[in-house]
């Protein structure tokens, strides 16, 4: 399994110290970075595709097809959410009926590049207001809907963890390690791992891309024992989401974080 992180300078710089190993850097789908990046080591890239709300309707196929043919992206990512405006107004919004506008919205997609080609990554529940303009539908966090959506499209899964670990605080899921297992995990393709604040915002909700606590990293490590295991199937890639350019994550990039946790994370991938 191979060890990703995302592109930071700092990461650049404590890798080009020797003081971190770093199988991929992972990148935003921003031409310009992946083009920096991808000229001093192994890059792939990380989409911004949404589910929902007819963005998939005007995706780029050729520059998807682009990353896959000059870079190491090994596959294309969508993240699952629909809203209420993906329904008619007045819809019976069950379960059956998410599954069935995942698979119409995400078939071009798998028709273009192959199922096998495509992963879904499972989201956090509730979405920060400040963040997002509509609310996802709790649906899109079952993982009954989501083995569903993996099991008929044929695609795979993008597991991340803090994303899992935030679903369940939202829906009243006391069980994350059940709910994990729930997922489709015999269909993961890739691991995302990274640290939770411990405390909530006003709003309720713990925010992720931080440095790991000790609780995010005894959930990795018991997610690594079930690869190991045999239990879930054993990821292409694990990525520590620590760290990026840009506002977002000019303040949370800290060269320390990355020094004193990459080399753990690196072990752990390399355990399994």
């Amino acid at each position: 399994m191979k060890f990703a992180i995302n592109y930071s300078p700092q990461a650049e710089k404590l890798w080009r110290e020797g003081r971190i190993q770093v199988d991929l850097f992972k990148c935003p789908d921003w031409l310009d970075l992946v083009a920096q990046v991808g000229a001093i080591h192994d890059v792939y890239v990380h989409c911004a595709l949404l589910t929902w709300r007819g963005e998939l309707d005007d995706v780029d196929f050729d520059l998807l097809q682009r990353w896959l043919d000059t870079t190491e992206t090994q596959v294309i990512n969508t993240h699952f959410a629909l809203a209420l405006s993906d329904f008619a107004p007045g819809s019976r919004i069950t379960p059956e009926a998410v599954v069935e506008k995942a698979l119409r919205v995400l078939s071009p997609l798998c028709e273009r590049f192959g199922a096998e080609n495509i992963v879904i990554e499972n989201l956090p529940y509730p979405a920060p207001a400040a963040s997002w303009e509509e609310s996802p539908l709790p649906a899109v966090v079952d993982p009954s809907v989501i083995t569903e959506v993996v099991h008929r499209l044929g695609c795979g899964l993008l597991l991340d963890i803090a994303h899992a670990i935030r679903a369940c605080e939202g829906s009243g899921r006391a069980d994350v390690k059940a709910y994990l297992n729930a997922l489709p995990v015999h269909a993961l393709r890739e691991l995302h791992v990274v640290g939770i604040l411990p405390e909530p915002d006003d709003e309720g909700i713990r925010h992720d891309h931080f440095a790991m606590t000790a609780a995010d990293w005894a959930m990795t490590e018991w997610a690594l024992e079930q690869i190991r295991a045999g239990a879930w199937r054993e990821p292409e890639t694990m990525a520590f989401e620590y760290g990026g350019v840009g506002e977002r994550f000019a303040w949370r990039s800290e060269a320390a974080v990355i020094a004193e946790q990459a080399p753990r994370l690196y072990q752990l991938a390399k355990s399994v």
